[in-house]
């Protein structure tokens, strides 16, 4: 009878114990399942993401080569609209003589205003520019280029004999994104038309 008793009790607590693990294993099963769940979420946004970081760096590539070729290829090329007996000056004051090369002949990169006569350097780089003026010798002639209103270089001529005056100049300038370049009038000074021209020789890091 004892040996009996103490085989009941055996079998009711592995019994106890089997349900126990049945429970303990429906639970683990119904977290695996979650944790697969989760897993299936994660990798639907991971997958997501990675796919917009993928056209956000593609679109920043893009934007990045058509940067570089912008800095590879800024020139432009303009004039004075002339007519006959027509003269642009004098102007009384200094720095705000700026000639407005309203005939555009090449604006690659588009950095020179025509409303303005003003040049703006959209990268760092090393640029030249050139500039020419005709006039007659009734009037003295001739310009100055100006970087941020700063003179840099000129051409002048004084009235006299001959019917007619040209002038020209070029320099190669150090310039930082945003700066300025513009051509503008000596004090009472005329002339019949002009060109400025400049292009970038290479950009700066």
């Amino acid at each position: 009878m004892e040996e009996k008793a103490k085989l009941e009790n055996l079998e009711t607590e592995t019994e106890a114990a089997f349900n126990n693990t049945n429970i303990l294993l429906s639970s683990y099963m119904k977290e695996l399942s979650h944790l697969k769940s989760m897993a299936r979420d994660l990798e639907v946004t991971m997958e997501a993401q990675l796919n917009i970081t993928k056209m956000d760096l593609k679109d920043k590539l893009e934007a990045i080569q058509k940067s570089n070729e912008v800095q590879k290829n800024i020139a432009f090329s303009a004039t004075i609209i002339e007519s006959s007996y027509s003269f642009t000056g004098p102007y009384s004051t200094g720095t705000s003589n700026a000639l407005k090369f309203d005939r555009v002949f090449t604006n690659i990169g588009n950095a020179y205003n025509k409303k303005t006569g003003i040049f703006t350097a959209p990268v760092n780089g090393v640029y030249q520019f050139s500039f020419m003026t005709f006039g007659y010798s009734s009037h003295t002639s001739g310009a100055i280029l100006v970087k941020n209103g700063n003179y840099q270089v000129s051409t002048w001529e004084f009235t006299g004999p001959d019917i007619s005056d040209t002038t020209s100049n070029s320099v190669i300038l150090e310039m930082n994104a945003g700066d300025s370049v513009n051509i503008i009038l000596w004090q009472g000074g005329k002339i019949h038309t002009s060109v400025f021209s400049g292009f970038l020789i290479f950009p700066l890091v």
